[in-house]
């Protein structure tokens, strides 16, 4: 059960050049303390903590009394709420007792909300998104620097002190960055945009970051009153510009198919990897890194696409004989819930998988830009051309859009249009300027 004192923060650290320290209320819960003060700074001899009264100082009775209601009021408050409170963090009674009682709003600034944002989705093993998130923050986290006339080219690898069994906390070099959600407001994010506009080349990056930033900022308005209405990105511009798709022809796989490396290369496993990912329809590199042999029945592969996993997305796909061969290849002598591939370590838990994953497909994409050399294709492979060239060739053969999109895994056709949309208006305008002119359809 939680529990709550009134005494002194005695470490050497927080004691003041005449002697004094901190009276805080410290909160015990789950075996973890944490300290809300009480703005009061005392000698040892001024706090009698039996009694929780002052001395010593200014208005001390008034303080004594102040003090001593808070401490009243929050302990009657956790015993007459002790059944919600056991399922809680510390961090979130924390939280909830500044705001109840010391009217402290700390969960209205926008790295604090932040905070609470990145550790939900790393429960949720969202991981992808958590970091997407935490890489908006970390621009205005220098954006504020510069305001400050700090450096703001310094590498930020995280801005939280991460405790998977708690909440995620600012790094104390960062707290001072950190700003009141309504202070973003329109005029904040017109200038922030010119900042990202001057600093970072790609327009689609700037576009990404200030989806993610609304995205938090829509999150924060649905959790706080306080904070309705509060749209300052509304009206910003923040589509992406879809990149052309890099895709392979037929004669380039069998080309790539062709290719031979001893099994030691790292080129041997990349093209296999590769192959497999276009045999199944495009597969995402993260899904081939974590797929196990029970996935597997002998005939057919079955998975949840990772990136949509929330969406329900599971395909089971027949294997072509060049698949059974890569699957026979590289789950030999493994047991049912080992990796089929070696792309990740059998002892790689949580968020460690996508760490490595991420180390791994750069990994992958530079040994694709080798085949290619090798192979004289002039294209900038990567793990999205066997995604690409799939859909491309299913494009040209004129399988239904729907299908193809089904295929894919994406949520509606209009998502494969917007990813595609080069491709599919070049087989139209063909199929268009074919019944023109008189010229024969293209097949």
């Amino acid at each position: 059960m939680a529990k709550v004192k009134v005494t002194l923060d005695k470490r050497s650290d927080h004691m003041t050049k005449d002697g004094k320290y901190p009276l805080v209320l410290r909160l015990s819960h789950k075996s973890k303390t944490r300290d809300i003060g009480f703005d009061i700074h005392l000698k040892e001899d001024q706090f009698n903590e039996a009694t929780c009264t002052l001395s010593g100082i200014q208005n001390a009775v008034r303080n004594s009394k102040r003090v001593q209601k808070s401490f009243a009021d929050i302990d009657l408050w956790i015993d007459e709420n002790k059944g919600e409170i056991k399922l809680w963090s510390i961090g979130q009674l924390k939280d909830k007792i500044e705001k109840k009682f010391f009217s402290k709003q700390s969960e209205l600034n926008l790295l604090e909300h932040g905070a609470k944002m990145l550790y939900r989705y790393h429960v949720e093993e969202r991981y992808s998104t958590a970091s997407s998130y935490e890489d908006a923050l970390k621009v205005v986290v220098k954006y504020n620097m510069r305001l400050a006339k700090k450096d703001d080219k310094v590498q930020i690898k995280t801005l939280f002190n991460r405790n998977a069994k708690d909440a995620f906390n600012i790094k104390d070099e960062y707290r001072a960055f950190d700003m009141p959600i309504k202070a973003f407001n329109v005029v904040f994010a017109k200038d922030f945009k010119t900042y990202l506009d001057s600093r970072i080349k790609s327009k689609n990056s700037v576009a990404i970051y200030l989806r993610s930033l609304q995205a938090i900022l829509n999150d924060a308005e649905r959790t706080y009153d306080e904070l309705k209405g509060h749209k300052p990105l509304e009206g910003f511009k923040k589509k992406s510009t879809a990149n052309a798709p890099v895709v392979l022809t037929t004669e380039e796989i069998e080309v790539f198919r062709e290719a031979s490396y001893p099994k030691k290369d790292s080129r041997f496993h990349a093209r296999n990897y590769f192959l497999f990912m276009f045999n199944n329809m495009g597969m995402n590199f993260y899904d081939i890194a974590i797929a196990k042999v029970h996935q597997f029945d002998g005939e057919r592969f079955s998975y949840t696409r990772k990136k949509t996993e929330s969406e329900g997305d599971f395909f089971s796909i027949k294997q072509n004989q060049e698949n059974l061969e890569i699957i026979n290849y590289y789950s030999k002598g493994k047991s049912q819930d080992n990796y089929i591939f070696p792309i990740i370590p059998e002892d790689r838990t949580g968020e460690e998988i996508y760490r490595t994953k991420n180390g791994r497909l750069k990994w992958f994409n530079d040994n694709l830009k080798k085949i290619a050399t090798d192979l004289g294709i002039e294209k900038k492979i990567s793990s999205y051309t066997a995604r690409d060239t799939w859909t491309n060739i299913g494009l040209k053969m004129g399988i239904d859009l729907r299908k193809i999109s089904a295929g894919l895994g994406h949520s509606s056709i209009e998502i494969t249009e917007k990813n595609y949309a080069q491709s599919i208006q070049e087989k139209i305008l063909d199929e268009i300027n074919a019944q023109i002119t008189g010229t024969p359809k293209p097949q």
